[in-house]
C-alpha cells in the first residue's frame, strides 16, 4: 500500500516569517503584504520538486519484500523515530539502533535470513509506523515516547534547503506583476533594471533551491 500519513505536520512552511523578513530586508508593514502566501508557495514548490514531504510527521508504510533481502528502505526520511514494526504479522520487540541509517531511511537486518541455498521464494510483508522528515523552524520539538522501537532524534531542516526556499521567495516577489518573458525593464532618465526569471521546468525554483534539493536522497532512490 502507499505511505499513509497518520499524524500530519503542524506546519509545512520551510522558513519562518521572521527569517523571510530579514532575508528580504523588509522593515514596514506595507511590504509584508502577501509574504505569507509567498512562503507557502515557495515551500510547496520545493516539496513538489522533491516529490516527497519535508516536514516532520508520522507515517504508516507497508512494504512487500521478496527473496534474500534482509533490509528495507522506507519512502520518507530522515527517520526521527520508529514506533513499531511487524514482519509477516509478527511484531518486532527490539531494534538495534546501529542497524538504522536514519538519514537514508534504511533499516538493516530486520528480516529473517532465508534458510538453504535454493531459489528464494520467501515473501515478507513488513509494516512500519514511524516519524520522519525535518524539524521545521516553527515546529515544536516532538515528545519522546518510551515505547518507541527507535528513540526520537530529530534533524533540523538543512540550511541550504532553507536558503534555497528564501531565494525562491525573493524571485517570486520580484516577479509579481511582471511579464515572465521580460528580464530587463528600462525607465527613461532613470536607468534599467535586470532580474532573474525562474525556470518552469524545475517548478519555478531558484537555482540554489534546485541544487540543495538534488543533494537530498534516500536509500530507496538508489538501492534495490
Amino acid at each position: 500500500m502507499p505511505v499513509v500519513v497518520t499524524t500530519p505536520a503542524e506546519t509545512t512552511n520551510l522558513v519562518s516569517l521572521e527569517s523571510a523578513l530579514a532575508y528580504l530586508q523588509i522593515t514596514n508593514m506595507a511590504q509584508m503584504q502577501g509574504l505569507d502566501a509567498l512562503i507557502s508557495s515557495a515551500s510547496a514548490a520545493c516539496v513538489s520538486y522533491l516529490q516527497r514531504p519535508l516536514a516532520l510527521q508520522e507515517y504508516r508504510e507497508r512494504i512487500r519484500v521478496r527473496g534474500r533481502v534482509t533490509a528495507i528502505n522506507l519512502s520518507i526520511g530522515p527517520i526521527a523515530a520508529i514506533r513499531s514494526i511487524s514482519v509477516g504479522g509478527r511484531k518486532v520487540v527490539a531494534l538495534d539502533e546501529l542497524s538504522v541509517d536514519r538519514l537514508n531511511a534504511r533499516i538493516e537486518d530486520i528480516l529473517p535470513v532465508p534458510a538453504g541455498c535454493g531459489f528464494p521464494h520467501h515473501v515478507w510483508d513488513v509494516e512500519v509506523s514511524y516519524v520522519a522528515g525535518f524539524l521545521l523552524p516553527e515546529m515544536d520539538d516532538p515528545e519522546k515516547n518510551d515505547a518507541d522501537l527507535l528513540p526520537m532524534a530529530v534533524t533540523p531542516l538543512p540550511d541550504d534547503i532553507a536558503g534555497g526556499c528564501l531565494g525562491t521567495i525573493q524571485l517570486l516577489r520580484c516577479g509579481q506583476g511582471r511579464d515572465p518573458l521580460l528580464k530587463t525593464e528600462s525607465v527613461q532618465g532613470v536607468g534599467s533594471t535586470t532580474w532573474q526569471t525562474m525556470d518552469p521546468s524545475v517548478g519555478a525554483l531558484s537555482p540554489d533551491a534546485v541544487a540543495a534539493l538534488d543533494r537530498l536522497s534516500l536509500a530507496a532512490d538508489w538501492m534495490a
